[in-house]
Order: C-alpha cells, then sequence, then structure tokens
C-alpha cells in the first residue's frame, strides 16, 4: 500500500512548487516598489527613531520634577514650549526644555583669553579670573553658553565657578531657563522671495554702552555681524542679517548681551495681520 501512494505523494509535492514558482514573481514586484518607497522616506524615519529614543530616555530619566509646570510636562500634559513662552510662564526647571525643545543645540562661546606676552594669547571659551589672599591666588573660571534649536528658540548663560566644568554647567543651565522664541521673516526690500530667514524689520539692543542693531538683509547675504554673536543667530535660526555695533565692542559680554536683547525686541512689537503676510512673519518654529 505504502508503494502505491510515493508516486502520487511526489506528483502532490511537484504540483506545490509549480504553484510556488508560479506566485514568486508576483511576491517580488510588491517588494521592490516598497523597497524604493522605504528609502523615499529614510529621512523621516531617522528623525522618527530619534525622537522616540529621546522621549524613552526622558521618561526612563530619574528626574523628579518640583514644579507644577514640570509635573505636566513629565506627564505629557503639555508638549510645546511655545504653550510656556506665550503664557508667560516662568520655566524654573532645565529638564522642561530638554522635555519640550526637540533637537536641542548647545555651544560654548569664546569669551576668554589664555596667558600671553601683551595680550596676544588664544581665545578660549573659560575666563579666568583671580583673587590675591595670605593663602595665595585663588581662581575662579567664568563661561558663556547659548543653546537653540535653529528654528525659532534661543538662549543664552553666564556661570562662574572655582572649577571649569561647574562653570559649563551652571552656563548651560542658565541658558535652558532663560529660552526665548523670536520672530523671522523675509524684511529686505530687495529680495521678497517669502522664506522666513532674517529678522523681519530693523531692531537695537542695548548692554552698558554697547548698542547693537540688527537689520534684515537679502537671501544668500550670511550672517555679517562678529563671530561670537553669529553662532547666536545661528541657534535661533538667523541665516541672513546686517548688524552694526556702537560703544566699548571690546566687552565681550555686553555685545553678546546686546545681540540677545535685539532679539528679545523682535517679540514686543505688535504687527498688523496685512503686515505680517507681507514680510512673511513665522513666530517660534516654522513646524508645530
Amino acid at each position: 500500500m505504502s508503494k502505491k501512494k510515493q508516486p502520487e505523494a511526489n506528483a502532490e509535492s511537484e504540483e506545490k512548487l509549480e504553484k510556488m514558482q508560479e506566485e514568486e514573481p508576483i511576491i517580488e514586484k510588491p517588494a521592490e516598489g516598497l523597497a524604493v518607497e522605504l528609502g523615499e522616506v529614510k529621512e523621516i524615519e531617522e528623525v522618527i527613531v530619534e525622537e522616540v529614543k529621546k522621549k524613552d530616555a526622558f521618561e526612563k530619566s530619574s528626574w523628579k520634577p518640583k514644579t507644577s509646570f514640570g509635573i505636566k510636562v513629565k506627564n505629557a500634559e503639555i508638549a510645546n514650549i511655545d504653550y510656556a513662552l506665550d503664557q508667560r510662564i516662568k520655566i524654573l526647571e532645565p529638564e522642561i526644555v530638554d522635555a519640550l525643545v526637540p533637537r536641542l543645540a548647545t555651544e560654548l562661546l569664546m569669551v576668554g583669553q589664555a596667558k600671553g606676552k601683551f595680550g596676544g594669547g588664544q581665545k578660549r571659551i573659560f575666563k579666568q579670573t583671580q583673587k590675591k589672599t595670605a593663602e595665595g591666588n585663588k581662581p575662579k573660571f567664568a563661561t558663556f553658553a547659548v543653546i537653540g534649536d535653529e528654528n525659532g528658540h534661543v538662549g543664552i548663560g553666564y556661570g562662574k565657578s572655582k572649577e571649569t566644568v561647574p562653570a559649563r554647567e551652571k552656563a548651560i543651565r542658565q541658558a535652558k531657563l532663560n529660552i526665548i522664541k523670536i520672530k523671522r521673516g523675509c524684511g529686505n526690500w530687495r529680495c521678497g522671495c517669502g522664506d522666513a530667514h532674517t529678522v523681519p524689520f530693523k531692531v537695537v539692543g542695548k548692554s552698558g554702552s554697547v548698542v547693537m542693531t540688527l537689520e534684515p538683509a537679502p537671501k544668500g547675504t550670511g550672517l555679517i555681524i562678529e563671530k561670537e554673536c553669529q553662532k547666536i543667530l545661528k541657534l535661533a535660526g538667523i541665516k541672513d542679517v546686517w548688524s552694526k555695533a556702537e560703544g566699548q565692542t571690546r566687552s565681550k559680554l555686553n555685545v553678546l548681551y546686546a545681540c540677545f536683547s535685539a532679539l528679545e525686541k523682535l517679540m514686543q512689537f505688535k504687527i498688523s495681520q496685512a503686515n505680517t503676510e507681507s514680510l512673511h512673519i513665522v513666530e517660534g518654529s516654522l513646524t508645530a
């Protein structure tokens, strides 16, 4: 009986193989199409993966909020930093900014100078001072930090300590607590491109004797401003600007504070709807 069934089984297996071979080309065609689609959305997938990783790391962190606003952020009740800035809620915890601002970049500015003959030392991120005591010299370090997402949000901070690492951490913490949003647009009459690449109108900031003026520039001009101020504007999302600095500009800190003061003035002007549309003004980030 078994010998008679073997040919029948072989015939059935051959039929199955033939069916599978016939079906294979039909399955391969959609697979090729999917490969093309996945290639087109590769960048979007990478962004999603980065955001998920950041969210998971934030949820697993040991941060215990001490303010009511921090508790709401921790519980995912608030998902946008613009809500706090529009409502003028004072941010007292830097972890709130870490949670609400994606792709936050940090940079330390060159505010110090190494020792050199006739004041020609190399620039440094730490500004060192010393106090003369009976026990000897007691050094202290200060640094200036700027944070931003290059999409309409920026903050600056200044930190001092007896060591370099605590000074850096203080400056970054202070910068996160001082974060603001700015207005961007296309305010130069020569351009009219419609992109939010420069300041929408002329603004003036002041700190000490330094007066910093920012003016809208056409697309492609670049950041025509002092090198350390360029870093502030870049992290704020401004790509083109003309500037003018007056006063005792050798004081680096006053120059930086005057530049940030000018950015703050962008939000103090009330603009009509018609002017907002003509200047293509955007508040905060381009994509909500």
